[in-house]
């Protein structure tokens, strides 16, 4: 492989890398702007914590149970 071929492949993967964070970073954006949730955002995301704590009680309440029915064994 020349030199030239090697500048070349450099510079190309370079430019190549650079369009492609680019495009990530606007098709992805951080910050204030992207991580900001709206209202329906964020009543969803409470429904959503609700039902996760009532599953909870109800997997601890069933596993309570049954060890309560072993134990009476």
């Amino acid at each position: 492989m020349s030199g030239t071929t090697m500048a070349f492949l450099i510079v190309l993967i370079a430019v190549g890398g650079a369009t492609i964070r680019h495009y990530i970073d606007r098709k992805y954006p951080k910050g204030e702007k992207g991580t900001a949730q709206s209202g329906a955002d964020s009543k969803r995301f409470d429904t959503l914590e609700e039902r996760v704590r009532v599953l909870e009680r109800i997997v601890t309440d069933k596993s309570n149970r049954l060890k309560d029915e072993i134990d009476g064994l």
